[in-house]
């Protein structure tokens, strides 16, 4: 049977089970869930700054769609699928490549990149050892699968590291408009690409979604001229991230109230509002709350 010598590995793993472990490792999985992108990228975006905002959601975006892309392209199973036996949690989609393992690499080495504390090494070889450690102890991917992911992985963290300087240089030269249509031209094709009934629910297609509306809002943001510079101090940082993180749940949970209909389309509004929020209607609540640090270029 394929993939039998990575079954003995994931039997033996299991072996060691317990509630307080089962429990620990499916907390793990949030680490896999759009949950956790409407922490990170509001947080970054109004902490860091909108342009460090845009990098981050960007490279998540791209990176998102091909793990999406090669897990059609290979087909290949889960364990579960497999060997119910062996699911602790069930999950959609295929195996190869993580996108889990892919993501703990592609952030680690943004946080290595630009995390200037001593101990920082320590803390990113728990995360990436534990997350990626947790997708074979909870039976939703093989050491393979894992392994693919952290390549992947890699090829982004080192595409934004080396490409993308060079690639913000031409950019900048480049009118708004054309960045504008260039903005929802890009998501579009990719939403159409890649296409099913099955994908819709998925991490690359919620940000695909959502990347059109972060098109439109910085339209919106230089049409107006406005912008907001990163926070000067930590305690700035904090409270701009913990505005931007609460501000989209909030937006989020508000729009789940509403009677919407189940289909693409109300999908499409739910994140083009939520993506909004982030791009704009934040800023304008962060210009109520700081005045001093809100730029108007207008």
């Amino acid at each position: 049977m394929a993939h039998s010598s990575e079954f003995e590995i994931i039997r033996f793993i299991q072996e060691f089970r317990s509630p307080l472990l089962d429990g620990f490792f499916k907390f793990l999985d949030f680490f896999d869930r759009q949950e956790f992108f409407f922490i990170l990228i509001p947080a970054v975006w109004l902490g860091k700054g909108w342009k460090w905002g845009i990098r981050l959601f960007y490279i998540l975006f791209l990176s998102s769609f091909t793990n999406h892309a090669l897990k059609e392209f290979f087909l290949s199973p889960r364990p579960f699928h497999m060997d119910p036996s062996v699911g602790i949690i069930q999950v959609g989609g295929y195996g190869f490549p993580s996108g889990a393992a892919q993501t703990v690499i592609l952030l680690s080495g943004l946080l290595l990149n630009f995390w200037k504390s001593s101990w920082k090494w320590s803390l990113i070889f728990f995360y990436i050892a534990l997350v990626s450690f947790s997708r074979v102890y909870l039976g939703i991917h093989f050491l393979t699968d894992i392994l693919g992911g952290w390549v992947v992985g890699l090829t982004f963290w080192a595409l934004f590291t080396y490409v993308r300087p060079t690639l913000e240089v031409q950019l900048e030269k480049a009118k708004p408009l054309s960045l504008f249509l260039l903005s929802q031209c890009i998501p579009i094709l990719l939403l159409v690409w890649q296409y099913s009934p099955s994908a819709l629910r998925s991490p690359a297609y919620t940000m695909g979604m959502g990347a059109i509306g972060i098109g439109m809002g910085l339209f919106i943001n230089h049409s107006l001229g406005w912008s907001l510079p990163p926070s000067k101090t930590k305690k700035e940082f904090i409270l701009r991230a913990m505005m931007g993180v609460i501000g989209t749940f909030l937006c989020y949970f508000l729009v789940s109230l509403l009677p919407l209909p189940k289909s693409p389309f109300a999908l499409f509004c739910k994140f083009l509002f939520l993506s909004l929020w982030i791009t704009t209607g934040s800023l304008l609540l962060c210009r109520k709350l700081f005045p001093s640090c809100f730029w108007n270029r207008a």
